[in-house]
């Protein structure tokens, strides 16, 4: 509203100088919003992978050679002899395990109850010492009948070597079974850590609070899982090579390739674990100043509103006189 002194009219300055206070407040508010939505996780994705490729060309390349390695390489086929020979000798070894291993095995095992039973908390008489001599005649079988059966299945893996389809399909089922014993320890003590969460003297915390810190928890252990699974893995084709009998610049190169194809499968996965976390995240805290920005700019413009409705409305000055005057 204006006021007429003198003949002129009379604007409440402060009332507009609240108004271009707020539309300049509302305008830094949507130029930081829109700044936000000129970030996307795909831009970001895209610039890292850029950048990955320009700087680390080599390191890229051994990368991506391990993928394509861990996905289409499935061994050379071997000859219907050597299969058969090998199909043969692998079915004896099994008759081996079945038969003499059980037996063996079951001895030891009787024999050992029994020498527990006679032993004493903190002796052992004669008698006992006999069974306890019974029981590592019978270990000593059960070694020997696992010796011979190891033997067999050597002389069966040396037909095909490890670069066949037989030892290619070992390691894959090796590296399978590691990689889940890493997850089953994640998620062991993920589950650890909730309990731990939930007990009493912890501080009350929200419910997406606890999720958030679960599933970046998840994303440590399952690190650390996939990464003692993977030293042990990487013993375990040391143990496969020298079982195929495979000589040393061969198995050598075979333990190189396997460990980049290991390590890439792993690397890209935790990558893309950690990835989607913080996607994640990153699309919570943009909502998050998005919204602040909005209920900013609001409250903003009622504080302005309400200063310029108490302040000095009508001290306009005609002729060199206030308004008042």
């Amino acid at each position: 509203h204006t006021r007429a002194v003198g003949g002129r009219r009379l604007w409440p300055h402060s009332a507009s100088a609240a108004a271009g206070g707020v539309v300049r407040a509302m305008s830094r508010n949507s130029e930081a919003v829109q700044k936000l939505d000129d970030i996307s996780v795909t831009s970001i994705v895209v610039s890292s992978a850029t950048w990955a490729v320009t700087k680390r060309p080599v390191s890229v390349s051994v990368w991506v050679l391990g993928l394509l390695l861990a996905a289409f390489a499935k061994g050379f086929a071997v000859d219907d002899t050597r299969r058969e020979a090998y199909s043969m000798t692998l079915q004896h070894a099994e008759e081996v395990e079945q038969r003499e291993l059980q037996k063996a095995l079951t001895n030891m095992r009787r024999a050992e109850e029994r020498y527990r039973n006679a032993k004493g908390w903190f002796s052992c008489d004669n008698r006992c010492m006999q069974l306890k001599d019974k029981f590592d005649i019978a270990h000593a079988e059960v070694l020997l009948v696992q010796s011979k059966r190891d033997k067999i299945v050597t002389e069966a893996r040396r037909e095909v070597g490890i670069w066949s389809v037989f030892g290619v399909q070992e390691v894959r089922n090796a590296f399978w079974s590691a990689w889940q014993s890493g997850k089953d320890f994640a998620a062991r003590w993920t589950m650890m850590d909730a309990f731990m969460m939930a007990m009493p003297g912890n501080r009350e915390e929200s419910l997406v609070s606890v999720i958030l810190k679960l599933i970046l928890q998840y994303a440590i252990n399952l690190t650390m899982g996939l990464a003692g699974a993977m030293f042990y893995f990487v013993y375990n084709v040391y143990t496969l090579i020298v079982s195929y009998g495979e000589p040393v610049l061969s198995g050598l190169a075979f333990f190189l390739l396997v460990i980049v194809a290991g390590f890439a499968t792993i690397g890209t996965y935790l990558i893309a674990i950690y990835g989607t976390i913080a996607g994640g995240g990153f699309v919570l805290v943009r909502q998050a100043i998005k919204q602040a920005a909005v209920e900013g700019g609001q409250q903003g413009g009622q504080r302005r509103r309400v200063t310029a409705g108490h302040g000095d409305y009508g001290s306009g000055r005609v002729g060199g006189r206030s308004h008042f005057e």
